[in-house]
């Protein structure tokens, strides 16, 4: 088997065929990508963790006094 035997040339295509494949290639496009959401979501996730992180840092080295007074500062 040959491949042009498996790919009809656009030349050979009826005008039925040609809006079908036209159709297709624009579905296609539209096709939601799981797998690029997934990484967008784990950087986002990853951003927030080190921000999260640093301010954990932060707070524990006060004391229980200094952090009752951030957070009577910050209206807490």
């Amino acid at each position: 088997m040959q491949m042009r035997d498996l790919v009809k040339p656009i030349d050979q295509m009826s005008d039925d065929e040609l809006r079908e494949h036209i159709r297709a290639i624009r579905h296609r496009r539209e096709v939601i990508r799981p797998a690029r959401a997934k990484i967008v979501e784990r950087a986002v996730k990853k951003e927030s963790k080190v921000r999260t992180s640093k301010v954990d840092k932060l707070v524990s080295v006060l004391s229980e006094e200094e952090r009752l007074k951030l957070i009577a500062a910050l209206g807490g």
